[in-house]
């Protein structure tokens, strides 16, 4: 028999396990985080930990109730309600994601508030990044300098310390902000280490749904736009909200990519003022309201997060490049689709860009990396390199592919609506090419 082996090699990003080093983890795919650890008889500790347990019932399905009480309780927002179809159900933990500085404090503790004011409510608040103080001060800034006294701190980064709290207080909701300061003692690593993070979690999801108290995380995304490192700890919550956007600009973009209780086809725009987060109930009118007309290189198309399109401006510009190797720039859109758009032009349609610089842009920092802007970017890229303008009223979309066609996009209707309701005419582009498009709008030369 194969002998079992004593060492092995850790990922302190991803938790990933190896037999040997690496500079490399093949799972992440990142450099320098291999750390050796040893295996202390787990076999053997896994057979006197199974033999000192005692049988599980075993419960038929038949007998079940029907409903297990997962009825959403309003939270006084619009907004929540919305998104997590009705409210924040009592058991339930969910994950709020996004870069550090985008707002995810400010869009809880108005969260906090308006649970708070609510009759009967209670909420906990535990202060893992910052102080009580000044959570307190965001806090009366926020509601205008009074805060409610069923408004609670917890001070504490000790996840057993946490969930005991949870299982003697029952809150109604408790913040904890955020789970990578969290830490729990008997394992190894410091707050933030994945098996930290993870065991955490775990223990507080495990007192949430003892206790039937709503528990939200903050999750911060480090530089791969992952969550809390290489997304540790979704598997275990019931809802994932992640914050997109460009923290510098006051547009951010609030979308459920995971609800166990309710449909993930919800989202909604958010922009930053001296009063917190507010929904803007128009992005579209936002987004287009400084778009220059009669310029080339300028095309609208319409994203669609969720059931709610949003029209947006893709910019392109085409420059000689100065340098034997051509530049290549884009924000907020996909790059590597870039390349591919440019690849499909040059073969596709006989307009090559081997030669000039292209930089191209989603304007408003919303993030445009959908399929569906591929026939916007190439579009925009035409018309910026022969520097002739498209129609100020046409907005396109659809996936572009490498022979060439256009494909549809998914709700077709609903951007269509938008589209018309703004006073757009969309591009009939579905089972044409896109050379048939470049010479109808009279882009190409020839």
């Amino acid at each position: 028999m194969p002998k079992t082996p004593e060492k092995l090699y850790r990922c302190r990003d991803c938790d990933a396990q190896f037999l040997k080093w690496a500079g490399q983890c093949d799972t992440c795919g990142h450099w320098g985080t291999l750390e050796q650890t040893t295996l202390a008889a787990s076999a053997t500790h896994a057979e006197k930990t199974t033999a000192r347990a005692g049988k599980a019932a075993l419960i038929p399905f038949a007998e079940t109730p029907t409903k297990e009480g997962a009825v959403p309780l309003p939270t006084g927002l619009s907004l929540w309600d919305t998104l997590l179809s009705g409210g924040l159900v009592q058991g339930s933990v969910t994950l709020v994601g996004g870069e550090p500085g985008i707002g995810k404090s400010t869009l809880l503790a108005q969260l906090c508030l308006s649970v708070a004011a609510l009759p009967g409510n209670r909420v906990c608040y535990v202060t893992g990044e910052e102080s009580p103080a000044q959570v307190g001060g965001r806090l009366r800034r926020l509601a205008g300098g009074t805060i409610s006294d069923r408004l609670f701190a917890v001070n504490h980064t000790d996840a057993p310390t946490i969930a005991a709290t949870l299982l003697a207080e029952c809150p109604t909701l408790t913040i904890i902000d955020s789970i990578q300061t969290l830490r729990t003692e008997g394992v190894a690593g410091e707050p933030g280490n994945p098996t930290q993070v993870k065991a955490s979690a775990a223990i507080i999801t495990e007192a949430a749904k003892r206790a039937g108290v709503a528990v939200v995380f903050v999750g911060q995304v480090n530089k791969d736009g992952d969550l809390a490192g290489p997304r540790l700890v979704e598997h275990l919550v019931d809802t994932v909200l992640m914050m997109e956007g460009d923290r510098l600009q006051a547009f951010r973009w609030l979308q459920v990519l995971k609800h166990r209780f309710g449909t993930t086809d919800q989202a909604a725009a958010l922009h930053m003022t001296e009063h917190g987060l507010e929904e803007i109930k128009d992005p579209s009118a936002l987004l287009l309201a400084d778009r220059p007309t009669g310029v080339a290189g300028s095309v609208v198309t319409c994203l669609a997060d969720g059931h709610r399109p949003v029209l947006c401006e893709i910019q392109a510009l085409v420059t000689p490049a100065g340098y034997a190797n051509p530049t290549r720039r884009a924000t907020g859109v996909d790059q590597n689709r870039v390349g591919m758009i440019l690849a499909v032009l040059a073969r596709r349609s006989g307009i090559p860009f081997g030669d000039q610089d292209v930089f191209v842009n989603a304007v408003g920092g919303i993030d445009a990396k959908d399929p569906s802007a591929d026939l916007a970017i190439a579009l925009a890229l035409v018309s910026a390199k022969h520097d002739v303008a498209l129609p100020a009223d046409v907005v396109a979309w659809g996936e572009l592919g490498l022979a060439g066609e256009i494909r549809a996009a998914k709700s077709q209707d609903q951007r269509k609506k938008e589209a018309e309701r703004l006073g757009f005419r969309p591009v009939a582009g579905t089972g044409k090419t896109i050379r048939d498009l470049v010479y109808a709008y009279k882009l190409g030369k020839g």
